[in-house]
């Protein structure tokens, strides 16, 4: 019977939670009895205290506590965490969130200027938001005055000559029953005076005795709680609870609930009026009383509320008691802050139920009166006014800025008298700073625009007042320097001292190669791979126009294809021949990304032979230079039988080489063969000088590109193009890879 209610009851609580999708999926092959036990053995593991709540509701046939236990447990779970129990009395214990930046955070970072259209809220509803399910607590420590009564329950603790451990509990006469004594009545007595009544009646019939009495279980106590609050109804407290008490179970007002005249009514008459203000503001609990059975705890409508919001400590919604004046308001919400605008402060107020209007309240402010004693604020408050309190001008304008080249740059407070020497004198200027220019950048006359006043800081510090400017607020005095930045650029590879380098201005190629030993006797020089960062920028950037161009043809191309189409057949040629351009286009993205920026030059290992050429690069920042080891292949790639690497012989010619790889296929271009060489320059048959290109003699590094025929009809002329591009590339970058 107890499997089957149960089973029953998981079921009800089931329905109302559905377990997440993976235990779901678990539960479908248990059986209902299994899937019961296997949530409750869930709950076990998280809280023990709640699983047992759970099972004997189970056991003892109410589902309906049953079913409120789980939901507790759930809504504890996610609030909380698997620590914390919902058949606790402490609030939530869920782990606080990270705050935003506070009002002084934002103060001092100057960022405050937009406080005062921050979404206000109704101040205090919070407190019992965050309060968490109320679970009635079993047992209280009670004070000597507490009055006993039916339904409280005790232990009596005796040890002489008599020993023994008796739990009593007050029956609805007001009465206990003792060993030996029978039945003694208690209630009306205090607790204080339990222990005298007690001892009083067993002395009758025992002697040399000792007793202790330890309150348990208080007796319960019916209270109602309706009006506007979270959960209207009546509620079974423990006999030592207070309004506060109430409230909290019942969740506490909503926001169209008063928070400042709640009732307490007993036998129809209001014996309290709370205003919980005085809690939230002051933590004074003087109004708090303590409740009696059939008590009646009512929460009407909210009354008059005013909003203020800016630069005070506490900018909220605020409920109204009575007549309040703005100066109060602003004390309610804390004052206002070190930043406000004191002297203007905005209200905004409906009007008739007819329009809204603002107006701005001037406070004039004098040493002897202080804010909220100024007339203008006086002024009464209507329900649903809103207050707003400005921040000052988050940037001081009374500054000047000295930038550039010294050693204590940032800004400096402005003075009708400062000038620029003593800016200057103030910013102390570095041995590197540049005396022949500063300059003083200043706002023009309509703050429009700016106007650039040289100063010449020789002629200033030399005593010249010419040069001596009056500065104005918001004045920016640069000073620049003539000392040159290092630049730096890196040569690995076969030198005798290969590493990075700082090179001085007009420093060229040959100069640096001297500087560090020149060659090794493995260096091949007609190899040199010479990289630049802005070779590489433009790269990028000119590979960039094309790939945007190609695909402005694309799209026009595959337009025009569709147009023309008169068949199924060319209509689908037509959107193959897109999708590949479309590819071929995202190749050449990748591609970009592998420039190296490599210059081609034409050096060898006799340096002198070479200086002051155009091969003698004038250096930059960020060069690379790398002198490989002399390589001993040629590379054959593209459409050949056997592309790949060979051996080089001296005087061996592009054909010769060709043939050794089988020769060309039956897809060779022919006519388009053309040669990389290991120094970066590249021929073919085209190239003026040339001649045939396959009677070229190679050198080792060396690279031949065999590329691929294709049809000249135009419908495939972009990707030919694009297809050009991405293999020349290829060959480029593979030639490097080689000769690194």
């Amino acid at each position: 019977m107890k499997k089957l209610l149960f089973f029953i009851c998981m079921i009800v609580i089931l329905s109302a939670h559905p377990a997440p999708a993976q235990q779901a999926q678990q539960h479908r092959s248990s059986s209902p009895i299994d899937m019961a036990n296997s949530i409750v053995q869930e709950m076990r593991k998280d809280d023990p205290q709640a699983a047992q709540a759970v099972t004997n509701a189970i056991q003892n046939g109410d589902m309906a506590e049953a079913k409120r236990l789980y939901e507790n447990y759930k809504a504890s779970k996610r609030s909380a965490g698997p620590d914390s129990s919902p058949l606790t009395t402490s609030p939530s214990t869920s782990p606080a969130q990270p705050q935003g930046p506070s009002l002084f955070e934002r103060a001092l970072s100057g960022d405050h200027t937009e406080l005062t259209t921050a979404k206000l809220e109704q101040f205090g509803y919070d407190l019992f938001s965050k309060a968490g399910p109320y679970q009635a607590p079993g047992m209280m420590p009670v004070g000597p005055d507490y009055v006993i009564g039916p339904g409280d329950e005790f232990t009596l603790t005796l040890w002489g000559t008599t020993e023994g451990i008796y739990t009593v509990q007050v029956s609805k006469e007001g009465e206990i029953t003792l060993p030996k004594v029978g039945v003694v009545a208690v209630a009306g007595i205090r607790f204080g005076e339990l222990e005298k009544t007690t001892r009083k009646h067993l002395s009758r019939y025992y002697s040399n005795f000792n007793l202790s009495i330890a309150m348990g279980r208080l007796r319960t106590m019916t209270v109602y709680v309706v009006g506007e609050v979270s959960d209207p109804g009546s509620y079974q407290l423990p006999s030592l609870s207070t309004a506060f008490t109430a409230l909290f179970a019942a969740g506490g007002p909503t926001k169209k609930g008063t928070l400042r005249t709640i009732q307490v009514l007993r036998s129809g008459k209001v014996i309290k009026t709370i205003d919980l203000y005085d809690f939230l503001l002051k933590g004074d609990r003087s109004q708090d009383i303590r409740l009696q059975h059939e008590d009646t705890l009512f929460v009407p409508l909210i009354g008059p509320v005013a909003g203020i919001s800016g630069t005070v400590y506490r900018q909220a919604i605020y409920e109204m008691k009575g007549e309040e004046s703005m100066a109060g308001l602003i004390q309610r919400a804390g004052g206002i802050m070190p930043f406000a605008l004191g002297s203007r402060i905005q209200l905004n107020r409906f009007v008739d139920n007819q329009k809204q209007l603002m107006y701005d309240i001037k406070v004039p402010l004098t040493k002897e009166t202080s804010l909220l004693q100024t007339p203008a604020l006086q002024e009464k408050v209507h329900n649903m006014d809103i207050v707003k309190i400005f921040p000052l001008y988050s940037d001081v304008w009374e500054t000047v800025n000295l930038a550039g080249h010294v050693r204590y740059a940032g800004e400096f407070e402005w003075r009708q008298d400062l000038r620029v020497r003593e800016l200057i004198q103030q910013g102390q200027l570095l041995p590197t700073s540049d005396m022949r220019r500063a300059e003083v950048i200043r706002l023009s006359n309509d703050y429009a625009n700016r106007e650039v006043i040289p100063v010449n800081l020789e002629k200033l510090l030399a005593g010249d007042e010419a040069e001596n400017i009056a500065l104005k607020p918001k004045d920016m005095v640069r000073v620049y320097t003539t000392y040159r930045p290092i630049e730096k650029v890196t040569i690995n590879g076969e030198v005798v001292r290969p590493g990075t380098f700082e090179i001085v201005n007009g420093e060229k190629l040959s100069d640096l190669l001297k500087r560090i030993g020149g060659f090794t006797q493995e260096a091949y020089s007609y190899g040199v791979v010479f990289k630049r960062r802005d070779v590489m920028n433009a790269e990028a950037r000119n590979l960039q126009t094309f790939i945007a161009k190609m695909q402005q043809q694309v799209i026009q191309t595959a337009a025009g294809g569709a147009a023309t189409a008169v068949s199924t057949e060319e209509s689908g040629f037509a959107k193959a021949e897109f999708a590949m351009n479309q590819s071929l286009l995202s190749n050449l993205k990748v591609v970009q990304e592998q420039f190296e920026g490599r210059v081609a030059i034409n050096i060898t290992e006799d340096i002198s032979a070479w200086a002051g050429t155009k091969n003698d690069l004038l250096l930059q920042d960020g060069d690379i230079l790398y002198v490989p080891k002399r390589p001993q292949e040629v590379m054959v790639m593209g459409e050949v039988h056997s592309p790949g690497a060979l051996i080089h012989q001296e005087g061996t010619t592009v054909l010769d080489y060709v043939n050794q790889t089988g020769g060309y296929t039956d897809y060779a271009n022919e006519s388009q063969v053309y040669v990389l060489r290991a120094n970066g320059f590249a021929f073919s048959s085209k190239t003026p000088s040339i001649g045939n290109v396959e009677k070229v003699t190679l050198n080792a590094g060396d690279t031949v590109f065999v590329p691929q025929k294709i049809e000249r009809y135009a419908a495939m002329r972009i990707a030919r193009d694009i297809i050009d591009i991405l293999f020349k590339t290829a060959v480029v970058l593979a030639t490097i890879t080689i000769i690194f």
